[in-house]
């Protein structure tokens, strides 16, 4: 594993969901909580181990759970007023996208080739 994940500063994030990623252990280590129309959606990021962990809970009950290695980027998206979270990933053999809409509701599309 060589080089970190590339991140969306704190202002970014500030800017589209209102506030900035808590940090948790270390400061490469972040976690935020997004609410939307149908339900939460917590991300939690790891720019030195280029890991991200996905929670989308309904209420009490989780609807979807992701956790991935080998992220080289996590970038926010916004157009025709929806806000996007899209991880890029590339690990040896395989190449991926994991794209999250968050605004105006939580929809994910996974997509992993090989290489």
């Amino acid at each position: 594993m060589t080089g970190s994940m590339t991140a969306p500063s704190e202002q970014e994030f500030v800017e589209q969901f209102g506030e900035a990623p808590e940090i948790l252990d270390e400061p490469w280590v972040q976690r935020i909580q997004i609410d939307s129309d149908n339900g939460s959606l917590q991300l939690s990021f790891d720019t030195m181990q280029k890991s991200v962990e996905f929670l989308w809970s309904h209420g009490s009950e989780v609807v979807w759970s992701f956790v991935r290695e080998s992220a080289e980027s996590l970038s926010i998206r916004t157009e025709d007023k929806e806000t996007h979270l899209l991880v890029e990933f590339d690990s040896q053999g395989l190449s991926g996208q994991l794209d999250v809409r968050v605004y105006p509701a939580i929809s994910i599309k996974d997509s992993m080739l090989t290489n």
